[in-house]
């Protein structure tokens, strides 16, 4: 059976920085990884792989550079990795980047599975796997917390608040997942650097079949006008005195506030 993972290439939100003038990060700075919610997509994959002897590609849409982090896809058990590329991949919006991830899972062939993680770090617009198994006419479960493959069928369940449910899907189909599906396998940097840069394949638009020209005008639906960090408003009070009456008025400030049950 062959697996497909859509993973990403965005900034390591975890080194962003804020312009102080204008309030928005300031994503040209920050250095760039994996999406840490495809990761998890990858490793149910790469477990897949390991009991099954499933074949696993990982497909990313975005700019050349993407081809560094993919390597990391590869040292975590993927078997072969596509990048489709250009000038035009770092503007896309949901709708285009899912038409050109189904063209590329067309060229791919034979999945019987595509695999992403349910949310982007820098956008968490949570539409892509959605829309991609619309392009490509597939039956589509979200938010997969459990994935068990069998007689041609996934069985893919998600938590619900206090309820679990369970979806049985033909396949192919599409499965978006979330991070509590299991804990990505950890990738050394000497894994990665020992993977060559000749198993990650290079697509063009046109190598897809889906028109350049289209993904830089005419195709685009929505784009970001601003971007600010949200307000958090915040209460400071200073206790003083005794440490016991001091303890007992932090506890009834907090009940107060709704911190504690």
């Amino acid at each position: 059976m062959h697996v497909v993972v859509c993973v990403k290439h965005v900034p390591d939100t975890t080194e962003l920085r804020v312009d102080p003038d204008t309030g928005a990060p300031m994503l040209q700075y920050a250095p760039t990884r994996i999406n840490d919610y495809d990761r998890h997509a990858l490793e149910a994959a790469a477990c897949l792989r390991e009991q099954r002897g499933d074949r696993v590609t990982v497909l990313c849409v975005g700019p050349t550079e993407a081809a560094r982090t993919i390597k990391e896809a590869l040292a975590a058990g993927a078997d072969e990795a596509l990048l489709i590329n250009g000038s035009w991949a770092a503007g896309l919006d949901p709708p285009a980047t899912a038409r050109v991830l189904a063209a590329g899972v067309r060229r791919l062939g034979d999945s019987d599975l595509v695999l992403c993680g349910d949310l982007s770090e820098d956008g968490y617009h949570g539409l892509v796997p959605g829309m991609l198994a619309a392009r490509l006419g597939l039956p589509f479960v979200s938010g997969g917390t459990r994935l068990d493959l069998a007689d041609g069928s996934a069985m893919v369940t998600r938590v619900a608040g206090d309820v679990a449910e369970t979806y049985r899907v033909r396949l192919p189909a599409v499965v978006s997942v979330s991070r509590l599906i299991n804990t990505p396998r950890l990738v050394t940097t000497l894994q990665v650097v020992r993977v060559p840069a000749s198993r990650v394949k290079m697509a063009s638009a046109q190598d897809v079949d889906v028109d350049e020209s289209s993904l830089a005008a005419g195709l685009l639906t929505s784009r970001i006008v601003g971007l600010r960090p949200a307000a958090t408003p915040r209460r400071r009070e200073v206790l003083t005195g005794e440490s016991g009456t001091s303890v007992e008025r932090l506890v009834a400030s907090l009940a107060e506030m709704g911190v504690l049950g």
